[in-house]
């Protein structure tokens, strides 16, 4: 008897799409049952929307609720979908709601609608104090991931099961190579790769083959000819402790540093030096990072300062984020 396989290859299209409500405070009061919604976007093929509604769905709950909606007509569609919200301070977002099995949306049912999401997805009150409003601001982020139609593949052609590799966790190697290094005293450092950072009254240690692969700045001063050999010891008078640690950690591990105890103001105001430390050794991609952050924090009393930075620091991406913003707020240049 002849026996044969056969493998249903089933995949999933991702998409993400980040709604920013623009004057939070003057939505509420709009009623019960009403929303705002998103511009729609694209993703597998399909149109989507994220309607928000500032009263809720239901009277009386105290809850805002946001549902995912399908914009394209006569369809059926199976989706995964996760509504997150981004916090204000940091740049980053927090998963709120997410539905991790296939939810079916369907516009051309009578019985299936085509919004799909949750009407207690968070309490006004805990809503508005929390970061993920700042001035009068508030962005909701949708994730979503399409099912594709599934692929049946003979044996024949299936391709052979793969011993599948653990994600790479190298940063985390890099961390406690830092972080050790700190512990040591400097007879226990020897004289090996190590340079040693004065930093205010503050000693930061690294070793010089990262810190040269990282930058073409720390290159050109760790092996400059002759002198720089002796060189084991670097003062760095016009930059605060917490911004070297904060750039020395990305050094090592390609991430931003976790700063849960600091405020907002804070946060922004070191994102602000560490933009500055980034343009000092040429760390591009530290430097969108903090571009990034800084565009997802603007306010009226900020923008013309962060502006002056972008223009100094030159900043074309965030530079035209402020820009935009201010003509929002009709400035007048």
């Amino acid at each position: 008897m002849a026996s044969t396989r056969s493998t249903c290859t089933t995949q999933t299209v991702r998409g993400t799409h980040q709604f920013e409500v623009v004057g939070y405070s003057l939505k509420k009061g709009v009623g019960v049952g009403n929303f705002v919604p998103s511009a729609a976007f694209d993703v597998g093929g399909y149109r989507w929307a994220v309607l928000y509604y500032p009263d809720g769905l239901t009277t009386g709950n105290g809850f805002v609720s946001v549902f995912v909606q399908l914009v394209t007509d006569d369809v059926k569609v199976r989706a995964l979908f996760d509504l997150r919200l981004v916090d204000r301070a940091t740049g980053l977002s927090c998963s709120v709601y997410r539905r991790a099995e296939a939810t079916v949306f369907d516009s051309k049912s009578k019985f299936m609608k085509r919004e799909r999401g949750i009407r207690s997805f968070m309490s006004k009150a805990d809503l508005e104090t929390s970061t993920y409003v700042r001035d009068d601001r508030l962005t909701i982020e949708c994730v979503l991931d399409v099912v594709q139609d599934s692929v049946v593949t003979p044996a024949a052609a299936a391709a052979s099961r793969e011993v599948q590799v653990p994600p790479s966790d190298l940063h985390k190697h890099l961390a406690k190579l830092l972080h050790d290094l700190q512990e040591l005293s400097d007879d226990d450092t020897g004289d090996g790769d190590v340079v040693t950072f004065e930093v205010k009254g503050e000693a930061f240690r690294a070793h010089t083959a990262v810190l040269a692969a990282r930058s073409p700045v720390f290159r050109a001063e760790l092996y400059l000819p002759m002198k720089e050999k002796a060189m084991r010891r670097i003062a760095i008078a016009d930059m605060q402790p917490l911004v070297f640690k904060v750039l020395l950690h990305f050094v090592y591990t390609d991430a931003l540093l976790v700063m849960d105890d600091l405020g907002a103001e804070d946060y922004k105001e070191l994102v602000h030096h560490l933009l500055e430390a980034a343009d000092r050794y040429a760390m591009d991609r530290l430097k969108v990072i903090c571009e990034l952050i800084l565009s997802r924090s603007l306010d009226a009393n900020t923008v013309a300062t962060t502006l002056a930075l972008a223009d100094l620091h030159s900043c074309k991406g965030l530079k035209d984020v402020c820009v935009h913003f201010m003509s929002s707020l009709g400035f007048q240049g």
